[in-house]
């Protein structure tokens, strides 16, 4: 199986990105930090250089909600939708502030709402963002029932001086991988349509696991990095963030490099997790593909300077993260290639 046969196509999205950039542009004035590929948008506050750049961010749950609905955890998977937003602010060294949300459904179920909007308010107190507000909406013509849809914006802020811009790698750095738990908030269409074909259900053993079921596998949460990153990204120990989101580890990880610049990915560098090797077994999903779809147990790559990455690794040892060494950086033309194994 590959990702476009469940309906999403990465290129296409791509393409689509660019269209609509031209509009988007014309609409920036002098306060805009211009951030080509940047994973949140940035600009600064009215009143002068003293006072902290405004960040911001948008996304939404996506198809993970169909499998919470199911397990009645819905309040896990909104909750991820905040992790995933601070995240994408980290990546430019920004503190969340405040996130808005946008709940849908054909017809309000009171139940799903709420667990919707508990899960949101939790994640937000995690991240030290407040739920400013949002909106609920009553669609009858636009969605099917039984189904929600959750999006949020975050915002967040960044001192000038703090600010981690995209193009911040260079050769000589090293690649540092930060474990997920599992497929965060991306590559769920294909997920979901490889359990449908291999027969089990939600409540079976994972093949392969430690006993725990495909669904609790599937939902694992999606990890908020700040914690252990923040300290490290305001004292400049840190050149760039990837957020390994839609695109994987190299469609993400290319957006923080500039011209001249090439990363090479060592893809026995890691030990995929359980979820992964059943989803790419079980689907016979291309390794191209599952690079692609899935994180691959990467949730964040921290790119630093050679000297910097054994002591920076095992600081994040310390504060909980799961590290791994997966590649460097060299010269060559901007891209990222991945040599070896899985």
């Amino acid at each position: 199986m590959r990702y476009r046969d469940s309906g999403v196509d990465i290129h296409r999205a791509d393409a689509v990105k660019e269209a609509i950039g031209q509009a988007i542009r014309r609409t920036w004035g002098p306060a805009v930090r211009p951030l080509a590929g940047g994973f949140a948008g940035v600009m600064a506050w009215p009143g002068g250089p003293r006072v902290p750049l405004l960040a911001a961010t948008m996304d939404g749950v996506g198809t993970k909600l169909h499998l919470a609905i199911q397990r009645e955890r819905v309040d896990d998977a909104t909750a991820d939708l905040v992790y995933h937003c601070a995240d994408d602010l980290l990546v430019h060294g920004a503190r969340p502030l405040a996130f808005l949300d946008y709940v849908a459904q054909s017809r309000l179920d009171p139940a799903v709402i709420v667990a919707a909007v508990q899960g949101l308010a939790r994640a937000c107190v995690e991240v030290g963002a407040v739920l400013l507000g949002g909106e609920t909406a009553e669609m009858p013509d636009t969605y099917l029932p039984d189904v929600v849809d959750v999006a949020g914006c975050m915002l967040g802020t960044v001192m000038p001086g703090s600010l981690l811009g995209v193009a911040g790698a260079r050769p000589g750095d090293v690649l540092l991988g930060l474990g997920s738990n599992g497929l965060h908030t991306n590559g769920y269409s294909l997920a979901r349509k490889i359990v449908t074909a291999s027969g089990l259900r939600l409540e079976d053993a994972l093949p392969g696991g430690d006993g725990g079921s495909i669904g609790d596998a599937l939902l694992a949460s999606h990890r908020w990095y700040g914690p252990a990153l923040l300290p490290h990204v305001e004292r400049r120990r840190v050149r760039a963030l990837a957020h390994v989101t839609g695109g994987g580890i190299a469609g993400n990880l290319v957006r923080v490099l500039p011209e001249g610049a090439h990363a090479v990915v060592e893809g026995a560098s890691w030990k995929w997790p359980p979820i992964f090797r059943w989803l790419v077994e079980t689907g016979g999903v291309p390794l191209a593909d599952a690079r692609q779809s899935f994180n691959l147990g990467i949730g964040m790559v921290v790119v630093c300077a050679s000297g910097e990455a054994e002591s920076l690794a095992s600081d994040l040892q310390r504060s909980g993260e799961s590290v791994a060494a997966i590649g460097e950086v060299v010269v060559g033309p901007r891209g990222v290639e991945w040599r070896g194994g899985s």
